[in-house]
């Protein structure tokens, strides 16, 4: 066994908060809480745009390319999916780094169209839903709650390849994302990720909630 720290700090705690404000989202808008609603809707737009810029400055394992593979990679991890052995990926496998993108994609839509969502009633608006036509914000809304259907699919197949890895393939991902370590059941030539300061990350998110910060307070006086 040979074990290899291959997530940093910061890509951890965006993954545990992005779980933890889609939960809060969820049942604020489930318990009629749009205080809370909005609130955690910043939070998650704030990570998604931190989870982009880290994706280009951020560590090997935390860029966004290092989630696209080639067609060939994508096939063969595929078809080792039937033999109980784990496979030695460093990072994301080729499927997972597709999930990836299609949850940060879900999400980032999903924040953009709460910003312009209009209430029919006008009491839950999106804070830029006076840039928009009546029609244009109603259907924000509806697009929004249509898509969080989706999200739900995404989030339960992802549930569902981390049991089928933990348990099939003796894969533990969830322990993975929790320390940052990783063991492999090999001792060949593997090269560790390179793994940037923290101190980066600490601007990336303050640049990316003061950008948030500048679209809901000053985009609505555009």
């Amino acid at each position: 066994m040979r074990e290899m720290k291959i997530w940093d700090l910061p890509t951890r705690l965006f993954h545990w908060s992005l779980v933890s404000l889609v939960l809060v989202s969820w049942l604020s808008a489930e318990m009629d809480r749009f205080d809370l609603h909005y609130w955690s809707g910043y939070g998650i737009l704030t990570l998604l745009l931190f989870r982009l810029i880290w994706g280009v400055l951020g560590s090997d394992t935390a860029r966004l390319s290092a989630c696209l593979n080639p067609p060939k990679a994508i096939i063969a991890h595929i078809a080792a999916l039937r033999t109980p052995k784990p496979e030695p990926h460093v990072g994301h496998n080729p499927l997972g780094g597709l999930a990836v993108l299609a949850m940060l994609a879900a999400l980032l839509t999903q924040a953009v169209l709460g910003l312009f969502s209009q209430d029919i009633d006008f009491i839950n608006n999106g804070p830029l839903a006076d840039l928009v036509s009546f029609d244009a914000g109603t259907r924000a809304a509806e697009l929004h709650i249509l898509l969080f259907d989706g999200i739900l699919i995404l989030i339960a197949i992802h549930l569902t390849a981390i049991f089928f890895y933990s348990i099939y393939k003796g894969e533990n991902l969830i322990g993975a994302m929790l320390s940052g370590w990783r063991r492999f059941d090999q001792d060949g030539p593997m090269t560790p990720p390179s793994l940037v300061p923290n101190r980066r990350a600490a601007v990336v998110f303050g640049l990316a909630a003061a950008a948030v910060w500048a679209v809901v307070a000053l985009g609505p006086r555009l």
